[in-house]
């Protein structure tokens, strides 16, 4: 069968960026002032924390692995138009256009996830081991999860979405960040600066 050719299309995303994960850090808040109230610093309480997190970050790694394995069995050939860079799509990946596979595209972004999930898990371990803090491992135990089911493609690979809400390519995690939107907005607006200024200094150069 031959590959498709269908390209994935998505209309602007809105200004107004979404209250989601603003409201599911302001849930948290229970959480901390409850965590506050446990006697973690006792051997049961705590070693129940402890195989807690680690099964948490196991299952999570686990399923991530899975997305990608299922990401890689799809094949899905669709080309996503401007795919944003990662360090997990290479130059060969692109096509003239710039579009990417859905699968390359796909596994990229769960690889992002996985990258987090390794960070986040490996510094809260150290962070745990050298210095006694508890409640870093009860935090990551919740958001992670959070944060891996605000990805898209892991729905796609682990829960057959799509349609609405799954078209790619999907705006970045920070998008919903107004500090970080800013910054991001700022930094596009330099760059197209730059690209226009080397423009009009490469056409004097033809003009001398």
């Amino acid at each position: 069968m031959a590959p498709s050719t269908k390209v994935e299309k998505k209309e602007a995303e809105p200004e107004t960026p979404s209250m989601g994960p603003a409201l599911r850090q302001m849930a948290l808040l229970p959480v901390i002032w409850g965590s506050s109230k446990l006697n973690l610093d006792h051997p049961d309480n705590l070693f129940i924390l402890q195989i807690v997190f680690s099964c948490v970050i196991t299952l999570l790694y686990g399923s991530i692995q899975f997305a990608l394995y299922r990401a890689s069995r799809s094949n899905n050939t669709t080309r996503v138009l401007n795919p944003g860079t990662s360090q997990y799509i290479k130059d060969e990946d692109k096509a003239a256009d710039g579009s990417v596979a859905a699968w390359v595209y796909d596994k990229a972004k769960i690889n992002e996830s996985k990258m987090q999930l390794t960070m986040s898990a490996c510094i809260t371990t150290f962070i745990h081991l050298q210095w006694k803090y508890t409640q870093p491992l009860l935090m990551i135990c919740l958001m992670q999860p959070m944060q891996l089911w605000d990805n898209p493609a892991m729905h796609i690979h682990l829960r057959g979405k799509s349609g609405e809400g799954y078209v790619r390519p999907w705006k970045k995690p920070q998008a919903d960040n107004p500090l970080a939107a800013w910054a991001e907005r700022k930094k596009e607006e330099a760059e197209k600066t730059a690209q226009e200024e080397e423009k009009k200094a490469v056409k004097g150069g033809k003009k001398d």
